[in-house]
């Protein structure tokens, strides 16, 4: 038999040629090639047809024949730069020392991820194109577990040093993971065989065996993920049967068509898990991110962040954060809006816009700092300093203290505005947060500035929120600009002016045109442009 290096370089110098300043080329029949390679090597004929088969399917996989002349049975090349890729390659491979890769391309190493990414996604993703569709080359386990909060689900940046890979569908996951060996039942781990059966989508697996790494594999990652220790978990419930769904993703590297099998998990923890819960966000914000359950459905969250969660698309639980909250703290939070004083004179204004009652608590101008302070933090409002001790479990409103003093105070606060029937403030362990679903600024805290920019016609409103300073930390100021229609414009700024007439005329035009820029007001923290009292119009904001 001739040695497979020789033969390949002897087929290289039989190719058909090509001229590369003119349209002159050769066109051989693959008869012909045969014979002059078996004429070259000696070799017998069935053993040249199969060299010649493997050339052939090499070069058609590098585009450089021409496919409609191959159909007939004849090599001709399509281009001249195609004709050295070929000559190149097949020369190269009749030498024992050429690579085409250098030596450690494969390794593991963040510095070689994304060319070896994109070497494996081109390739994939021509053969996702042929007609037999995404098979898989890889299978993955995956737990996850579905935590929500606040009508949100919590979501964990994927194991990527990269903020975004080409070809990635998103950087957030639920918090789980992929099963890894360490997750198999025992019989399982003893032979490096059956691990690797367990992976080979090829190959069948014992359901008993699959439910038991799924479970062990939840565990380990939201011990890892979300740093609860082992004893804080009360229950790990599998919902339903794992969902199937086969895509072409990865994270790094293992871009690949993939085979999921993904099992979701409603968790229950006890009060240190929620604790370490919340402790973990405080100490890794850029860990996590927020979904509701349409945003999910859309795959991006507000804030722009996207989440790789396409498989709920093929089954499963329905999405609902009711059925997957996790409580913390003792009070259900209060659902009417509430606008917070911003001084010791003001009240608290409690319930449905237009109809708000007031409450009055004596409350002196620290306290209104915390209270504030409380209200930027559960609105997700910047925080440009925090007191030592101090840490914000990032997109829950909850703020963790290690001082005595402030907590105390806290406390002391929690009990003057519960005796008034406002059950403001909720605790866990040394957790506090404002306990109020909508809650707003004082028209004290805003400063406003309106402008007429066309003669009457319209007019662009700025507000700004002030810097609020407290003993827990400082919150950025917070602006915003509007351009408001001549009728709600034209009330605001004679307001501004002092004079009520063009409020007072077109009140109940006013009134809806506030609604129609509600998510305005509510990206500052303001329930309204214009408030009546006893029937008399005033600003709401900036006052």
């Amino acid at each position: 038999m001739h040695p497979s290096n020789k033969l390949l370089a002897e087929v290289s110098r039989i190719l058909p040629r090509i001229a590369e300043e003119s349209s002159d080329r050769e066109e051989i029949p693959e008869t012909d090639l045969l014979e002059r390679l078996v004429n070259a090597t000696g070799i017998v004929v069935e053993e040249a047809g199969s060299a010649l088969g493997v050339v052939r399917r090499l070069l058609q996989a590098l585009s450089v024949l021409d496919e409609a002349r191959l159909g007939t049975g004849v090599w001709a090349f399509v281009s001249f730069p195609a004709s050295l890729l070929a000559r190149s390659v097949l020369g190269g491979l009749g030498e024992a020392e050429f690579r085409l890769l250098e030596p450690g391309f494969w390794n593991a190493s963040e510095y070689l991820v994304d060319r070896q990414r994109a070497l494996i996604k081109q390739s994939e993703e021509f053969r996702a194109a042929l007609p037999a569709g995404l098979v898989p080359i890889r299978r993955v386990w995956v737990s996850w577990a579905w935590i929500a909060l606040d009508e949100k689900f919590l979501m964990v940046r994927r194991e990527d040093p990269a903020l975004f890979r080409d070809g990635s569908r998103g950087q957030f996951v639920f918090p789980g993971g992929r099963v890894s060996n360490e997750d198999l039942p025992k019989p399982v781990r003893l032979t490096a065989s059956r691990c690797l059966d367990f992976f080979d989508p090829n190959v069948e697996i014992d359901p008993r065996h699959i439910r038991y790494a799924f479970s062990q594999t939840v565990r380990r990652e939201l011990r890892e993920e979300l740093e609860i220790s082992g004893n804080a978990f009360e229950a790990e419930i599998p919902l339903g049967e794992p969902i199937h769904y086969i895509a072409l993703e990865g994270a790094k590297s293992a871009y690949s068509a993939t085979e999921y099998h993904i099992q979701p998990f409603s968790v229950a923890l006890n009060d240190a898990g929620k604790t370490g819960l919340l402790r973990c966000m405080a100490a890794h914000p850029e860990r996590f991110a927020w979904f509701t359950s349409e945003e999910l459905a859309a795959g991006v969250n507000a804030a722009g962040a996207k989440a790789f969660v396409d498989a709920i698309r093929q089954g499963g639980p329905a999405l609902d954060p009711d059925a997957f909250t996790t409580p913390i703290g003792t009070a259900s939070p209060l659902k009417d809006p509430i606008d917070t004083p911003g001084k010791p004179s003001e009240p608290f204004f409690v319930g449905t816009t237009g109809r708000e009652r007031q409450v009055h608590v004596g409350l002196d101008a620290d306290e209104i700092d915390l209270l504030n302070w409380l209200v930027a933090v559960r609105r997700g409002d910047d925080i440009e300093e925090l007191a030592v001790g101090v840490s914000i479990a990032s997109g829950t409103g909850w703020v963790l203290i290690e001082d005595d003093h402030i907590l105390t105070g806290l406390r002391t606060l929690a009990a003057k505005v519960d005796a008034a029937g406002l059950p403001l403030l909720d605790f866990h362990d040394r957790a506090v947060r404002l306990n109020a679903v909508t809650p707003y600024f004082s028209s004290s805290s805003f400063s406003m500035e309106i402008q007429d920019e066309r003669r009457g016609k319209s007019y662009r409103l700025k507000l700004s929120r002030h810097r609020l300073q407290s003993p827990l930390g400082i919150a950025s100021v917070k602006k915003a600009s509007i351009s408001l229609p001549e009728v709600l414009g034209n009330a605001i700024y004679s307001l501004h002016q002092g004079d009520l007439q063009p409020a007072l005329d077109n009140i109940e035009s006013v009134k809806r045109m506030q609604r129609d820029i509600r998510g305005f007001l509510d990206s500052i923290g303001a329930r309204l442009l214009v408030r009546q009292i006893d029937g008399v119009p005033e600003l709401a904001v900036g006052r």
